[in-house]
């Protein structure tokens, strides 16, 4: 009798236990108050024949939808006890949960203001969870262009609307591309930026060349992101330029351009400074092909800078589409930054002939390497600094300031090109020359 009147006790007090905890959970309208706008700010309601539907407004955790009725807390149709409420909801949501289970379903209809006489609609079913996307299988590589890629060549970029699938490939040169849809492949950008929106999804890699990636926290990589940098290039921004401008602008416009020029004089003479430092035996070499060819110098320069954006394009393409090709788009930007070193090595060669043919024209000393180099930089930048000088003068001079420094534009462009090419004329030459043998001596012998 005592054991069975323990238990009796123990059933009792636990009984009053909950409904202790039942009554302090109700006794507060303003506790009420405060419950319901917790659930409506974490919580999408929807009335039950018998109870409630609580659907989460953060998707995170995966669960849509949760019943609070006066049976068990039912979380996409499968009972779960207290902790694996907290597991699955965390321990904020699962407390607000079980808050409003301790309540009567009249106390949860009046809680959410909804009349008893009216209907009601069913108890709904769990939504079906969305059958999983089959994995994409891996393309070859080198494939030919589908007709679901999209590629744009400088004709102002792409954009993939919120309701576009693209199943493949999404590229742009010279453009941007904006996706706020679903990219079923590779989305790549050489010379513009990228814009991933909050619905965005991208299944493979997002490769950004000489722009900016600008992404949403809402948009879905499936792959990896590379971004390479080129400064701040970007060839989207080029439709439009008007060059006229710098020659046709205010007086304020003529006044930068002209502290412009004169600024880029002093940039060059320091830095064809440091090229004679450090290679003046290639300057040498330079302007000795530069002086005594200069058409074959000049058609090798102007052959490079036919060649060099379409060779850079494909290198990128190519490498884009191979799988170990990606990580070496980080060598593009050094091979560009050779390029130009080569380039200012050559104008260096022609400019330090240029001040050796004046020099001794006028029987000025040539012992000072670096002054020589600077007075043909003086005579290679001297029809341009008139015409800005010129330009200062207003509309009236606008005719003159324009044919001069159109002048001055060729020969400085002239300048750079015939000294990329004489650098790689100096080199191909002495590698030439090193491959002669030198035919045998032959030795007469002594007549007695």
């Amino acid at each position: 009798m005592t054991k069975t009147a323990t238990i009796y006790m123990l059933a009792v007090l636990a009984a009053l236990a909950v409904a202790g905890d039942r009554a302090a959970a109700q006794t507060s309208p303003s506790d009420t108050r405060a419950l319901r706008a917790d659930i409506e700010r974490r919580f999408e309601v929807d009335r039950l024949r018998n109870g409630v539907a609580l659907r989460p407004r953060d998707s995170s955790r995966g669960i849509r939808l949760i019943e609070v009725t006066d049976g068990p807390i039912a979380v996409d149709g499968q009972p779960a006890t207290g902790a694996e409420l907290r597991e699955k909801l965390g321990a904020a949501d699962a407390e607000l949960v079980l808050r409003l289970s301790y309540l009567a379903d009249a106390q949860r209809r009046d809680l959410f203001g909804v009349d008893a006489g009216v209907p009601t609609a069913p108890t709904a079913a769990p939504p079906p969870p969305e059958p999983p996307r089959a994995p994409r299988r891996p393309s070859p590589r080198f494939r030919g262009r589908s007709d679901q890629d999209r590629v744009s060549v400088f004709s102002g970029g792409i954009n993939v609307r919120e309701d576009e699938v693209v199943d493949g490939d999404v590229v742009a040169i010279g453009g941007s591309i904006r996706i706020d849809g679903d990219v079923r492949g590779d989305v790549v950008a050489v010379g513009g930026s990228v814009t991933l929106g909050p619905r965005a999804s991208v299944d493979d890699n997002v490769v950004v060349v000489a722009g900016a990636l600008h992404r949403d926290p809402g948009a879905r990589i499936g792959g990896r992101v590379q971004e390479i940098r080129v400064g701040s290039m970007d060839f989207s921004n080029m439709r439009g330029f008007n060059p006229l401008w710098l020659w046709w602008g205010s007086m304020m416009g003529s006044a930068v351009a002209f502290v412009g020029t004169v600024a880029r004089f002093g940039i060059l003479c320091l830095l064809t400074a440091l090229v004679v430092l450090f290679g003046r035996p290639y300057v040498e070499r330079a302007s000795e092909q530069a002086w005594n060819e200069p058409l074959k110098a000049g058609a090798i320069g102007v052959l490079a800078q036919i060649l060099f954006l379409p060779v850079l394009i494909i290198t990128c393409v190519v490498l884009v589409v191979t799988i170990i090709g990606i990580p070496l788009l980080f060598l593009i930007p050094f091979i560009i930054l050779g390029l130009a070193v080569v380039g200012l090595v050559g104008f260096t060669g022609v400019a330090y002939r240029l001040g050796n043919v004046l020099a001794s024209r006028f029987g000025w000393a040539t012992d000072n390497p670096y002054t020589t180099t600077i007075i043909g930089i003086a005579m290679v930048l001297a029809p341009l600094l008139l015409a800005r000088l010129i330009n200062l003068g207003g509309f009236v001079m606008v005719p003159f300031s324009f044919g001069l420094g159109l002048i001055g534009a060729l020969i400085e462009y002239l300048a750079w090109t015939i000294g990329f090419g004489s650098v790689a004329l100096a080199r191909f030459n002495r590698r030439a020359s090193s491959n002669i043998v030198p035919p045998p001596e032959i030795v007469t012998p002594a007549t007695t």
